[in-house]
């Protein structure tokens, strides 16, 4: 049946049919074996993003409650806090209460600012023994500043040392 043709022309007709079953194999199998190659990278890629995302949502998580532990507890009034200031450093015999300044309010960055500044007398030793049990203990609001201060009462002729402390609060403005 071949015989009537010639080399060449069975050449020919075999690259052409070479070539039919190029097309036909790419269509049928090439193809769909390079789109699922292609769906499978974009998945591992989803997937990768997704447990990286899950990572960064628990370092978020934990970084916030480090915010909140380092700036004073939230949803607490200014006054229960500055009660409670006041309560905490009446624990202390040793210390007297010299002022207590009124409430400052303040706002930045979203967020409202309660300021409590208390004035300590006593001996070098017990003021920072009571600062640092504000420090250690006390969890309503947080020290910012500490400024010693060596006054002199000319009636007396006597020295007196006083603690300036400034705790402040931060709570998160609600839109």
């Amino acid at each position: 049946m071949f015989e009537q043709y010639t080399y060449k022309q069975k050449f020919f007709a075999l690259i052409v049919i070479f070539v039919l079953l190029l097309f036909a194999s790419n269509k049928r199998s090439f193809s769909v074996t390079k789109d699922n190659y292609d769906l499978m990278k974009k998945t591992e890629e989803k997937l990768n993003f997704i447990t990286t995302s899950n990572s960064d949502f628990h370092n978020i998580t934990s970084e916030i409650a480090y915010l909140d532990a380092a700036i004073g507890k939230q949803g607490i009034s200014p006054e229960t806090v500055q009660q409670s200031i006041l309560d905490f450093s009446s624990q202390f015999d040793y210390i007297k209460v010299a002022n207590i300044s009124e409430i400052h309010y303040a706002q930045s960055n979203g967020f409202d600012i309660f300021s409590n500044q208390l004035v300590l007398e006593g001996n070098f030793n017990d003021l920072s023994k009571v600062i640092y049990e504000f420090e250690k203990n006390f969890k309503l609001s947080k020290i910012v500043s500490i400024n010693y201060q060596k006054i002199k009462n000319y009636n007396t002729r006597r020295d007196k040392l006083q603690a300036s402390i400034i705790f402040q609060n931060y709570e998160k403005i609600n839109d």
